[in-house]
């Protein structure tokens, strides 16, 4: 009968015909413990460095034209024409950047200024019940691969964003007062 490695009953006991790997040195197991707690440590400190540095940074409001400020709103543009068909343009009624994290509060029009329409969408009922805003909200980062949507608002007629704050490490000063 053989057990479950497949190695005869004889063969496990006197350990001939083994190829099993030997088991870790205390030390190594040790070191790479060690070494994980380090990781550890090194992204909590670097969590509260960047919640310092931006405690003691300002908001900015990208200049209208210049690169930062078409970034942010190229990065929202996708969901925001996904919703209402394309193309769409931005009125820009808030945007706060500080440091990697961005708050816009927009109004989508179509280029030139025309209204959108929402008839054929999914928000119709609720923009005939008067339970349907124009604006967008979105909180954004930038990432080694651009700006990234973390979350997002059409239509909200409350306050969308509202404790956003607490589930992502962005400084609170980012949005609004509230």
């Amino acid at each position: 009968m053989r057990d479950s490695c497949g190695a005869g009953a004889s063969s496990a006991a006197s350990g001939a015909g083994r190829s099993a790997v030997p088991p870790r040195p205390i030390r190594e197991q040790r070191i790479r413990g060690t070494a994980a707690q380090s990781i550890a440590a090194f992204i909590v400190g670097s969590a509260l460095a960047l919640g310092t540095v931006a405690a003691g940074a300002q908001v900015t409001t990208p200049a209208q034209g210049s690169p930062l400020r078409a970034a942010i709103l190229d990065a929202v543009r996708p969901r925001v024409e996904a919703e209402v068909g394309k193309p769409v343009e931005f009125v820009v009624r808030q945007l706060r950047v500080l440091g990697e994290w961005a708050f816009a509060d927009l109004t989508p029009q179509r280029p030139g200024g025309g209204a959108i329409e929402y008839v054929y969408s999914r928000y119709q009922r609720a923009r005939d019940a008067g339970a349907f805003d124009n604006p967008v909200v979105a909180l954004l980062r930038n990432t080694p691969r651009g700006w990234l949507v973390y979350e997002y608002s059409l239509g909200a007629t409350d306050v969308a964003w509202y404790g956003w704050w607490r589930a992502y490490p962005v400084p609170e000063q980012v949005f609004p007062a509230h």
